[in-house]
């Protein structure tokens, strides 16, 4: 499978490279921090030190390491106290490089919302175009090459993304470069907006920015798919005809490549409805396919800067636009 490229030239071939299988939540939070907010990254390779992503938001190298060792206990807490000793280790926990680190300061609250729910947008944008194996492990209220000076009083942590990715993806050179940061800055604001403000585009971007992480891969299809309805189904006769022809539709131009395009969009929504009966018959392939033409969807979207309309989707599908 051929990987996913950076966003280098910010060109539709370089934007929309295919992911590949690596070998190897819910809505956002409210605010956790009443002042500024840093949300560490693990899984990301800065070519510059920084890079400025507009309204004050800062991305830039830095470098923690967030771990959490299971151990065992064998007495009861008294109240307000520690388990008292011996303890034992277990085996496994988790542990996180934190590389960089996404500064937003907290006067952006005024015209976006909550810092976490922007954090999220961006986290969004890296993992959908630059590379999908980033995640948010913890988001701090100071900076992280400042924690170790700061009063232990003073310092809030908060754990994020840890759990496990059971479906990892991942990229081929997939650095955050000037040009990859210029797509993700010239996007962030539209994207918040859309997901703000559109309930299908919301539940698009939390399918496929969460499908990494569930366990499931008949429910991580089934998920997919439910939010490619939402997109595109104006009806619900004849999903499995209506749907596929308006992805393509939306995706190609008339001719014959719409039609080879709306047959294969069938055979993988045909997997959809296997996984939601019970009789699950996909591929790890078909996954990634569905992953796939979710992304290019959302591309498309965000370009344009506004979820297409059921009435003019029915216009592409029949020519009248």
């Amino acid at each position: 499978m051929r990987p996913v490229r950076p966003c280098g030239a910010r060109t539709a071939q370089t934007a929309r490279g295919r992911w590949r299988k690596s070998l190897a939540a819910s809505k956002p939070m409210s605010t956790l921090f009443g002042s500024d907010v840093h949300a560490g990254l693990s899984g990301i390779e800065l070519v510059e030190e920084s890079y400025d992503l507009g309204e004050g938001i800062l991305l830039r190298r830095t470098f923690a390491h967030l771990f959490a060792p299971f151990m065992m206990a064998f007495k009861p807490a008294p109240p307000g106290k520690h388990h008292p000793g011996p303890w034992k280790s277990a085996s496994g926990g988790f542990s996180f490089d934190v590389s960089a680190e996404i500064h937003i300061p907290a006067r952006i609250e005024s015209e976006f919302g909550s810092k976490i729910a922007v954090a999220r947008t961006l986290l969004f944008l890296l993992r959908l175009g630059v590379n999908p194996a980033i995640t948010l492990p913890v988001f701090a209220n100071y900076p992280f090459d400042t924690l170790a000076e700061i009063p232990e009083a003073d310092a809030s942590l908060f754990p994020y993304e840890v759990q496990r990715r059971h479906f990892p993806l991942g990229v081929v050179g997939g650095r955050v470069d000037p040009d990859a940061v210029s797509w993700v800055s010239e996007r962030w604001k539209t994207t918040h907006k859309l997901t703000e403000s559109s309930p299908e585009f919301a539940l698009a971007v939390e399918a496929i920015d969460y499908g990494q992480f569930i366990e499931n891969h008949a429910l991580t299809l089934i998920s997919l798919w439910g939010a490619l309805e939402a997109l595109f189904s104006p009806a619900k006769a004849e999903l499995r005809f209506r749907v596929s022809a308006l992805i393509a539709s939306f995706l190609e131009e008339p001719g014959a490549k719409r039609a080879e395009r709306q047959k294969a969009i069938a055979k993988l929504y045909d997997k959809r409805s296997a996984a939601a009966h019970g009789t699950p018959t996909h591929e790890p392939e078909h996954l990634l396919q569905t992953l796939t033409l979710l992304r290019e969807v959302l591309f498309k979207i965000i370009d344009m800067g506004r979820v297409p309309s059921k009435p003019e989707l029915e216009g592409m599908l029949f020519g009248a636009n």
